[in-house]
This record gives structure tokens, C-alpha cells and sequence, in this order.
């Protein structure tokens, strides 16, 4: 598990059921974007948001943005927010980087270039890659316009 930017983490589905590592990051929200229901192995004191999804080009953009606006929620709440998949290195990455972007009214290449700095295992689907870039530009449209 890697803190890739203020407050968010990006991990495996082992790391969510870590309680010390969970502790030591002071984990307050788990966003899992596996299939696994782990509703039973998440300490009882975190927040579990699940937004199942696979990896590559199965995924509906609906699914990619809820777990989206889950991630920029919890950052806009200032909560300590791990982020996982089962691998940490292709679904989560992606999200967190548009969730990153978006949080911050920022370029999407530079959270993306953020997350692979900080966690170099990081290799999101082109499919993935595509979905960040379709949220992001929604987003991106919708601050324009207000």
C-alpha cells in the first residue's frame, strides 16, 4: 500500500483486510473495486464502499465513474481512503488518478504520472486508461460550466 497522494492509498486486496497496516496508515474509508464482497474482513470501524469491477474493457463507465465519485468524495471529506483492486496496479491506479484530477482541478496525465512515481507497480488496462480520460473530461466539462 502506497500513499499516492494526501490521504489516498492505493493497495491489494490483502491490504484491506491488513488491520495493522490498515492502523498504522489510519485507514478511516476503503473504496474496493473487487468483485470479493468483504463486507465480513473490513474492520468494523471503517467505512466500505464496494464498487465491483474487473479489469480491462468489462466495465461499465457507469461503474468507473461511481468509483470515481466515491474517491473525490471521501478526499473532499478529508478521510483517509484506501483505494484497491486485487493487485493495486491496474484498476485502482486508473481511478485514483481521475478521482486525483478531478479533486484537485488538475491535468489527468499529471496524476497518472503521480501514481506511477509513487507506486511503480501501477500498469492500468488502456480500457481503464480510456474510462479516467471519459470521466475526466466530463468533469472537466461540468466545472466549465458552472
Amino acid at each position: 500500500m502506497e500513499e499516492v497522494a494526501q490521504n489516498l492509498f492505493v493497495g491489494t486486496a490483502a491490504d484491506a483486510t491488513d488491520e495493522s497496516t490498515l492502523r498504522a496508515h489510519e485507514i478511516e474509508v476503503i473504496v474496493s473495486l473487487t468483485a470479493t464482497n468483504h463486507a465480513g474482513n473490513v474492520p468494523a470501524e471503517l467505512t466500505l464502499v464496494e464498487v465491483p469491477m474487473m479489469d480491462g474493457p468489462q466495465n461499465s463507465q457507469d461503474a468507473f465513474e461511481t468509483a470515481v465519485d466515491a474517491v473525490v468524495s471521501q478526499l473532499a471529506a478529508g478521510e483517509k481512503t484506501l483505494l484497491h483492486c486485487s493487485a493495486g496496479a491496474s484498476r485502482s491506479p486508473a481511478v485514483a488518478a481521475a478521482a486525483l484530477a478531478l479533486h484537485r482541478d488538475s491535468e489527468l496525465e499529471a496524476a497518472f504520472q503521480q501514481i506511477l512515481t509513487r507506486r511503480p507497480e501501477a500498469d492500468p488496462h488502456d480500457a481503464l486508461i480510456r474510462q479516467a480520460h471519459a470521466v475526466y473530461q466530463r468533469g472537466a466539462d461540468a466545472f466549465s460550466t458552472s
